[in-house]
């Protein structure tokens, strides 16, 4: 358990957190594998829409950009310095650029922002750093971004992630990244954030993360909701791991609704509430392109309010309950309550 995690306007305690979307992000750079949608950086855009999360009663976000996705992930024109643009060289942490930009949005919109720290997967790691770094070393940068600062900037990290592998299976440098988070985690308490997309590779990142003996329920295994079983997400909460529905931007694009994507997701959210595992699920839209702002048509930081909400109720599940996921489950992950 931790008492307090840290925002990037400072501590904040258990009963401050509010509604809470555990899996967003504010500026980040896709383009190397999303090169036509893959770039929030327009200060504007960001902000009217944090605007309608505030407006919809969202309190605060955990912003899970990691130190890949930051290179040139701030406004244009926020630093003349290129080398506070990019991802610290040394730490891989997050760059100076993009934690200054995102504290400055939390700040102009009132909503209480909590970085992650930590490494994406394969396609994006830079694999002579990792080769140079011992996995204790690289753990220890992560630890030095939640207990000092992210370098050059004042700020710490709160959580660990998104840690990322991608594939059906996790590469040998994805695994050293498990690693060091892990081992981050077991010295800090920080929770840890996944993205297991697609394949069923949670329940390897959560072997890695029990192997260094950190406890399943400080593990977050983000994307279950992309993984096309039930019984997965089933198998993750009955190890005791939170289990994250985060992709609904698939559930929004260009302003339609897209109703088998959410009717599969309502399937899956009931089963687990059914099965008794209410208090382990986690949701969130993973707003990552310019496609998924509310203004463009996608889901926005609101659809889980608004149209999922009602949907839900529809096909039988409590508000009640889904009140309950949006606070007191974020509070039981962040805090170990």
């Amino acid at each position: 358990m931790v008492d307090t995690v840290q925002s990037v306007t400072g501590p904040l305690l258990p009963e401050q957190l509010g509604v809470t979307l555990t899996h967003e992000h504010i500026f980040i750079n896709m383009t190397r594998t999303t090169p036509q949608d893959g770039y929030l950086n327009v200060w504007a855009e960001a902000e009217a829409e944090l605007g309608l999360f505030t407006a919809a009663g969202g309190s605060t976000l955990i912003e899970v950009t990691n130190g890949e996705l930051s290179d040139y992930a701030a406004p244009v024109g926020w630093s003349q310095d290129p080398r506070d643009m990019q991802q610290n060289p040394r730490t891989g942490s997050r760059s100076v650029a993009n934690v200054l930009a995102t504290k400055a949005m939390a700040e102009a919109t009132g909503v209480q922002v909590i970085l992650g720290t930590g490494h994406y997967y394969d396609t994006y790691l830079d694999k002579r750093w990792f080769d140079r770094n011992a996995t204790n070393t690289i753990a220890d940068f992560l630890i030095a971004d939640l207990l000092d600062e992210i370098p050059g900037t004042g700020v710490r990290a709160g959580v660990i992630g998104e840690v990322a592998s991608d594939l059906s299976h996790i590469t040998a440098v994805e695994e050293r990244s498990f690693r060091a988070a892990a081992r981050a985690s077991r010295e800090t308490g920080a929770l840890v954030s996944t993205h297991a997309a697609s394949f069923p590779t949670g329940l390897a990142q959560l072997e890695i993360m029990r192997e260094e003996g950190v406890d399943p329920g400080r593990v977050v295994i983000g994307h279950a909701d992309t993984v096309k079983s039930v019984d997965y997400s089933l198998e993750l909460a009955r190890r005791g791991a939170f289990v994250q529905f985060d992709c609904l931007m698939t559930c929004r694009i260009g302003g339609n609704l897209i109703s088998h994507q959410i009717d599969r997701r309502l399937s899956y959210l009931r089963t687990l509430i059914e099965k008794g595992h209410q208090d382990r699920i986690l949701l969130s839209q993973d707003v990552c392109q310019r496609s998924h702002t509310r203004a463009l048509g996608g889901p926005g930081y609101t659809f889980l309010f608004e149209e999922f909400r009602a949907l839900a109720a529809n096909a039988g599940i409590d508000p009640e309950v889904l009140d309950s996921i949006h606070t007191a489950n974020p509070r039981r992950a962040i805090f170990g309550q």
